[in-house]
């Protein structure tokens, strides 16, 4: 099986403390898959991230790995959707500036034959080796339980994505969200769609302080995940029918 071009798709707001270390790592292991890119999507930093972004694309660029630098508003869900709309690999990995999972996630997909359109790397699963708070793992739980009852996914949708660049495309235009609640949303319609996502195990440690609010959270989420069943409630009411994506 050939080996996939990549995108990583990297949001950046105030990661001068990950960025240059980020940015290398990924250069450094994206040489062995010649042709993928990395797209640093800056998106409202207030600490010199956003000329530190030009600066590693203007050094570490190369023919091997790309290194492009965009904009987008504040929020995961808007630097995410700016860098589907750009990307130019076959599959994207959708993921943070700290790099998180560091390269489980992306080494778990590459192992999988055939590989699938559309693949989580999701802290809940049961291989996947996790060191986070009681209080973290409690509020994943939450989330679960809210997202599972509320648009029926029982997956993990708070990990890395990694998509093909086919599918990305072609849910883009469905896609609202423009904070966390995009990996939800993005899971939703692909299974809306007829599409199995499958989850691979990952490695994590939690790093930094959590800037998650328990209350304030928890009532976005539950907002978001009601307007989105609405949405898909009304396109499944509008055509009987649907309407298949198409996946190349």
């Amino acid at each position: 099986m050939s080996e996939p071009t990549i995108t990583y798709v990297i949001p950046v707001h105030n990661q001068m403390a990950d960025l240059r270390r980020t940015v290398r790592l990924l250069v450094a292991r994206l040489a062995y898959l010649p042709g993928s890119e990395i797209i640093l999507v800056e998106n409202g930093s207030t600490d010199g991230s956003g000329p530190l972004c030009l600066s590693l694309a203007a050094t570490l660029d190369s023919e091997e790995a790309a290194v492009r630098v965009t904009t987008s508003a504040k929020g995961l869900g808007f630097a995410w959707r700016r860098g589907m709309a750009m990307a130019r690999g076959d599959t994207l990995v959708l993921t943070a500036a700290d790099l998180p999972f560091g390269f489980t996630d992306l080494d778990g997909f590459l192992g999988l034959s055939p590989r699938p359109v559309l693949v989580m790397g999701p802290k809940t699963h049961l291989d996947s080796q996790i060191e986070t708070p009681a209080v973290r793992r409690a509020m994943s739980a939450g989330f679960g339980l809210i997202r599972a009852g509320l648009i029926g996914l029982s997956i993990d949708t708070q990990g890395s994505v990694l998509i093909q660049r086919s599918l990305a495309q072609a849910l883009l235009p469905r896609l609202r969200a423009g904070d966390y609640l995009i990996g939800a949303e993005i899971n939703a319609w692909a299974v809306h769609e007829g599409i199995t996502p499958v989850e691979v195990p990952v490695v994590y440690m939690a790093s930094g302080r959590s800037t998650v609010s328990p209350v304030r959270d928890s009532v976005a989420m539950a907002a978001g995940l009601l307007a989105l069943r609405r949405r898909i409630a009304g396109e499944r009411r509008v055509s009987a029918r649907g309407g298949e994506v198409a996946v190349s």
